[in-house]
């Protein structure tokens, strides 16, 4: 959800005049913080997850699916329910959060995971645990589904207000879909503002038999229903969002890890930015827009496109706030993993500072690049009372800039440690398969942090790796950059050689200058390995994962109760399990009401949640 934001929302206007005072605040409040806290010490491996929920109801009468805007009413009955259990197991609390869109709900653990297998045995029952206080809070003919995006988003209709109506959705305007929190309603009109354009997209669609050539998204604007005709250019094939709403309110799940101290936090948070791509493509479940399918398969460039607030004039310098990471920040990385094109914005005032504040030159050049953006939400309170010690400019600012791994800082003496926190999953379909990819992420941290494992890869090659994850069926079809060679320690490798099981032994890490160490790998070959006649293969990252539990000598029981969760890691970089997206595709394609024109009508779609929340509960 992010920091709140309390107080009278800062309109665009003034936020522009306000803004190098904003930014000058953040950065004294940044050096003062990472001052306080560089030498701090945390051994426990602390971690947890964040889910998102989208609340659904399904008409059987009249065979529809619309989204439901009920998420106060959901939170009250769950905080009611939540005080009247009695006391639970600490591992069992779990905390229920608005998100975004009013027919969005977060939910978390109570407390954090540890590290032990036992830990990681109770993920499961903990989601499940999620689901089943959100549904005790709704009728019988409202569920919560883990989706990504609700396939009808974008077109009329598509929500249901309880209290005005039992019988029909209606068209809604955007204040009635935002949560009213002011963190987004601030965000929403300001990054709107600063722009300077119209909010939309056009996501290819995806060309069956019979989908009609030229095509043009026949189902009308959202949010500007007269201006909506598609232009005889570019836009040909595509279908056509608008509005900030439908972009922000997709689901994913997000995974947060503590490390002991500031210089392993940094090296986690490196190596976990290769892992961006493949996890993407790996977790994809975003198919269907506005009642089409469409030729992707993720959400991550709409809601790059929801977020960005970009000029014109930055539009081919800048990358937008919702984006990949262009920074690496530890002081071992490889001299050739920065990007070659300039750091956009970057405020040379900003980085100097924090040089001269006695920050080393990477930490320094990763904070300057995110502070250097102009707000887009601000507490007056916090820039009026400005104190150099506090953490609320710091805060807010840093947390616009929406990049897939974030490095997060300790805040407080008290609270929790040096963490990395993991963002460009796509939710899951299924508790199970949610706790799988989020235990796998847990102990390839460990693994990484463990045995100090190398994934570096160019900046400019991860570019191109997340342009390749997002296109239709990359988990099969598709090759991303990775480390095969150089990714580990001599003392590591033999560690390995001795430990990894069923026979998949690292080998050949180091190098020749001949040999570049980054080569093209498809999911299966990073998951699960290189064919072993290759020479200097790669073994495969869940067999780095079952290193590492042998390392730990973790009991043969224990890894039989694990082995079902990496399992799921495996067999979706094969193609033994279909993605979200694959497996989406191929209900509507064998759906009696598909034409094979690419459109998914009301009946396929009512029948396609039926069937995902029959899969949850």
């Amino acid at each position: 959800m992010g920091p709140p934001v309390t107080g009278e929302p800062i309109p665009w206007h003034e936020l522009q005049r306000v803004a190098p005072i904003a930014r000058k605040g953040a950065v004294e409040q940044l050096i003062s913080l990472w001052k306080r806290q560089r030498e701090r010490t945390d051994t426990e491996p602390l971690w947890g997850d964040e889910i998102e929920y989208t609340l659904i109801n399904l008409d059987a009468r009249k065979s529809r699916a619309t989204l439901l805007l009920n998420q106060e009413e959901v939170l009250q009955k769950c905080q009611k329910q939540c005080a009247n259990t009695g006391e639970i197991e600490p591992w069992n609390e779990v905390m229920i959060q608005p998100e975004w869109g009013r027919y969005m709900i977060e939910a978390t653990p109570g407390e954090p995971y540890g590290g032990e297998i036992m830990d990681l045995l109770r993920v499961e029952g903990n989601m499940k645990r999620r689901r089943k206080l959100i549904r005790e809070c709704l009728s019988p003919d409202q569920h919560p589904a883990s989706i990504c995006v609700f396939p009808g988003l974008g077109m009329r209709e598509q929500f249901m207000i309880p209290e005005r109506s039992q019988e029909s959705p209606t068209q809604t305007p955007h204040s009635e879909i935002y949560c009213p929190v002011s963190r987004y309603i601030m965000v929403t009109k300001n990054l709107a503002a600063r722009r300077q354009r119209r909010v939309e997209t056009y996501i290819p669609v995806y060309r069956d038999d019979k989908t009609e050539s030229p095509f043009h998204d026949k189902t009308g604007s959202y949010e500007y229903p007269a201006e909506h005709q598609p232009p005889a250019d570019a836009k040909e094939g595509h279908v056509h969002l608008d509005g900030i709403g439908l972009g922000l309110g997709s689901c994913s799940i997000q995974v947060t890890f503590q490390a002991p101290n500031e210089s392993e936090v940094r090296w986690l948070h490196d190596q976990l930015i290769a892992m961006g791509p493949i996890m993407l493509a790996l977790t994809a479940a975003t198919p269907i827009y506005k009642g089409y399918l469409v030729d992707t398969d993720v959400r991550w460039s709409r809601i790059s496109d929801c977020f960005d607030d970009r000029t014109p004039e930055e539009l081919a310098t800048t990358p937008p706030r919702y984006s990949w990471n262009r920074t690496y920040i530890s002081q071992e990385k490889p001299a050739d993993a920065n990007s070659k094109s300039p750091l956009n914005p970057m405020d040379q005032a900003v980085k100097q500072r924090l040089l001269d504040g006695g920050m080393d030159e990477p930490l320094a050049m990763h904070f300057a690049t995110i502070l250097s953006r102009d707000p887009v939400m601000l507490n007056r309170v916090d820039l009026e009372n400005f104190d150099p010690n506090g953490t609320g400019l710091f805060d807010v600012l840093y947390s616009s800039v929406w990049q897939y791994v974030r490095l997060k800082m300790p805040l407080s003496d008290d609270g929790p440690g040096w963490r990395v926190e993991f963002r460009p999953m796509e939710v899951q379909l299924t508790d199970f398969d949610n706790a799988a990819f989020s235990i796998f992420m847990y102990l390839l941290s460990r693994a990484i942090t463990t045995f100090h494992l190398n994934f570096y890869v160019p900046i400019d090659k991860l570019t191109e790796s997340m342009e390749r994850a997002q296109r239709r069926n990359a988990a099969l079809e598709e090759r991303v950059w990775f480390r095969r060679s150089g990714w580990s320690s001599t003392t590591t490798e033999q560690q390995q050689h001795d430990r990894a099981p069923r026979q998949r032994k690292p080998c050949c890490v180091k190098s020749s200058a001949s040999t570049s160490p980054y080569a093209l790998l498809t999911m299966d070959e990073i998951i699960n390995g290189e064919d072993p006649k290759t020479p200097c293969r790669f073994p495969g990252l869940v067999n780095i994962v079952w290193a590492y539990l042998q390392y730990k000598n973790t009991s043969l029981q224990e890894q039989s109760k694990i082995k079902p969760y990496l399992d799921v890691i495996s067999k979706r970089a094969n193609g033994e399990l279909p993605t979200p997206a694959q497996w989406m595709r191929s209900f509507v394609s064998a759906h009696d009401d598909y034409r094979r024109d690419s459109y998914v009508g009301e009946k396929i779609r009512y029948d396609l949640m039926q069937e995902i929340v029959g899969m949850g509960e």
